[in-house]
């Protein structure tokens, strides 16, 4: 199928690191241009050289069929908007939204336009991920009793955007989209209730380490994020009849490394081993094919909902 032509809007880490090398590797699309606000930078991650310094020049240029939009968390919306309305297919990094009402009027746009919006939450397209939810579903580990996620880092500079509350800063919007929703996916979106917090506050305002509690159909979930402590990147879902857990500290980082998943039951401790993989390019690839009419799985926007409700819920706990 003849490549879909990318547009990227924002030129920073995360589009050099993530999804340059993703479409740059791809046989279903490609970057066609790219439009940051430092020009360099701009340039330099357009493998055709052709780049723009104002975003909406890059959602005007008619040879963009879709666009990949990495900024600010703030920003994700109104650009996304912006794109669609445009003509524009939208990949939109995590968090996508910052409320649920937001995402929500971001829908009738995709609705009224025919134009696909998608949240970039990447580790979905795993093969370990898909795993998880295939061993969940079978039954192997007996009915789920609890679920415990966590990610956190440290040594954020004090003055980077994540810690900044009016752009979307802080560890439930940056590290959330991948442990503090997976016990949704996990348990099929069950209803949540008795959400307890515990946040230390930045200087700056936002939410630097979060902890929560909360129950999720039958299951107890526990989830944590920070960007004060040292990494702890892990996933464990224990269940009646045994558990499952990811190998390493790398339950929601695992990029072009090999991987682990730790199973154990009555039939005693099973290790499988996942081969190094790049999973930005499996859902940009799912993406593109979508746009080509072809078949391939991308996350439901009905589930983006559920997490943005979610995070609205766990905002509504937290008082300074």
């Amino acid at each position: 199928m003849e490549k879909v032509r990318f547009g990227f809007i924002g030129a920073g880490s995360i589009a050099r690191k993530a999804l340059y090398p993703a479409l740059k590797n791809s046989q279903f699309g490609e970057i066609y241009a790219v439009a940051g606000k430092d020009e360099t930078r701009a340039k330099a991650l357009s493998p055709s050289g052709k780049f723009y310094t104002d975003y909406q020049e890059l959602i005007d240029d008619p040879k963009v069929e879709a666009v990949y939009i990495s900024l600010p968390n703030s920003l994700h919306i109104p650009w996304s908007i912006k794109a669609m309305q445009a003509g524009k297919h939208v990949l939109c990094e995590k968090p996508i939204a910052m409320n649920a009402q937001e995402l929500k009027e971001a829908i009738k746009v995709s609705e009224s336009t025919g134009k696909l919006l998608m949240e970039a939450s990447w580790n979905r397209w795993h093969p370990r991920t898909v795993r998880i939810k295939q061993l969940v579903d079978s039954g192997v580990i007996g009915k789920i009793t609890a679920i415990d996620a966590s990610f956190t880092y440290d040594g954020l500079e004090a003055d980077n955007i994540r810690t900044v509350p009016e752009l979307g800063g802080g560890s439930l919007y940056d590290l959330g989209p991948y442990s503090a929703v997976a016990p949704l996916w996990i348990t099929d979106f069950a209803p949540v209730k008795d959400i307890a917090t515990e946040v230390t506050w930045h200087p700056g305002g936002s939410d630097e380490t979060l902890k929560a509690t909360y129950t999720i159909g039958e299951v107890k979930a526990t989830i944590l994020t920070s960007m004060n402590i040292p990494d702890k990147i892990t996933l464990l879902i224990t269940g009646t009849e045994g558990s499952i857990s990811t190998g390493g500290n790398d339950a929601f980082v695992s990029h072009n490394n090999p991987s682990t998943l730790i199973i154990e039951n009555k039939d005693g401790k099973k290790v499988e081993d996942f081969e190094a993989c790049d999973p930005y390019q499996l859902m940009a690839e799912s993406f593109a094919k979508k746009i080509r009419g072809e078949q391939a799985w991308l996350l439901p926007l009905t589930e983006s909902v559920k997490f943005a409700e979610f995070f609205d819920s766990v905002f509504a706990t937290l008082k300074k």
